[in-house]
């Protein structure tokens, strides 16, 4: 992108901005990358995009357009999921599990209604776990997928996030339930929801056993058509545009299901972007994620005003109408920020 804002798209102006961001998509915006955590320890493997690294991408593709989606009202590429597909080589995948043990106790929390466990931070932790997703290669991938260009999270909170889920029931109950052809129950885990952040990746870590039962990512369209994502062994991943298409967790039945999620968002700051706090707050360090999540709130508001500086007015009123649109999103932002922490004051306080 050059140095100012090309007439073609100030003629366009009246257009929401996400609108021309995705005119420009070829446009990159680099985001700093998060500081090492002090107490990131070296990981005994180094990684390494060549081995530990699948790049083939998946084999299908599901537009928000074929879930009866309007992209363009939206104001968001057209891309709505992927069907899982080999990211990780079985190597890599051994290795973030020999990660998730080696700190297990410094990130492992118990509180969330949707997994026994999670466990947070460990890109403050792991060096092979940030080094993976913070891989150019892996950026590029999955923003050929999704159409326009997109960066891990810059919250590191945000990244490697860790959801275990038990075996519901026991191998004994349930072979009695399926010889008496009984009913299982299998409500959500997590359910029907859309998130905050705009994209996310994510990726099995536990092996299914043959015969599976339960553990899909149930994706609904919007005429309520329900598509279930199921892995199909460690490695897999699936994207996801969770801000736009509601989807719900279902629990893994017979077996132990391990999975690795991490958001993207837009390089592009023109992307309007909503990450809040109102559902980490409850399972990660407060005033850790607190402060990661003003940093990143205020960085990403700079680039949005440095647009304004470096574009200027310009001497048409188009590009007047440019300026107040973004300057009207901006105090949108200012206001969701200080709305999120307003929400989360009374957690934050507490001893």
């Amino acid at each position: 992108m050059t140095s100012r804002l090309t007439s073609s798209l100030l003629n366009r102006t009246r257009r929401p901005l996400s609108a021309l961001a995705l005119d420009s998509a070829q446009a990159q915006f680099q985001l700093p990358a998060m500081p090492a955590s002090l107490s990131m320890r070296p990981s005994k493997q180094r990684f390494d995009p060549s081995q530990h690294l699948t790049l083939d991408g998946p084999k299908s593709i599901h537009t928000l357009s074929a879930f009866g989606m309007d992209s363009k009202a939206l104001n968001v590429p057209d891309f709505g999921a992927t069907e899982p597909f080999r990211l990780f080589p079985k190597e890599t995948v051994s290795i973030i599990n020999s990660e998730l043990e080696k700190y297990a106790m410094e990130t492992t929390y118990r509180s969330p209604p949707f997994a026994p466990c999670v466990m947070r931070g460990l890109a403050h932790k792991s060096d092979f776990i940030r080094d993976l997703w913070e891989a150019p290669q892996l950026q590029s991938l999955l923003s050929s997928i999704v159409g326009i260009p997109i960066e891990p999270h810059p919250m590191a909170f945000e990244r490697a996030h860790i959801n275990v889920q038990e075996q519901k029931y026991s191998d004994s109950e349930m072979a009695q339930a399926l010889a008496r052809q009984e009913a299982v129950d299998e409500q959500p885990v997590f359910g029907w929801h859309t998130d905050s952040q705009p994209f996310v990746c994510i990726t099995m870590l536990s092996d299914p056993p043959e015969g599976a039962i339960g553990g899909e990512t149930h994706v609904q369209k919007s005429n309520g058509e329900v598509v279930k994502l199921q892995f199909p062994a460690a490695g897999y991943s699936y994207l996801l545009q969770g801000s736009v298409i509601p989807h719900a967790a279902m629990p893994a039945l017979n077996y132990k299901r391990v999975t690795m999620i991490t958001s993207f968002v837009p390089s592009n700051p023109l992307f309007s972007e909503q990450t809040d706090l109102d559902l980490a707050i409850k399972y990660s360090p407060k005033k850790e994620l607190t402060d990661e999540f003003v940093k990143y709130r205020c960085d990403y508001m700079s680039k949005r005003l440095k647009l304004l500086k470096r574009e200027g007015l310009g001497s048409t009123s188009d590009g007047v109408e440019f300026c107040e649109k973004l300057l009207d999103e901006i105090m949108s932002d200012l206001k969701h920020t200080k709305d999120s922490l307003s929400r989360v004051k009374d957690v934050l306080t507490k001893p």
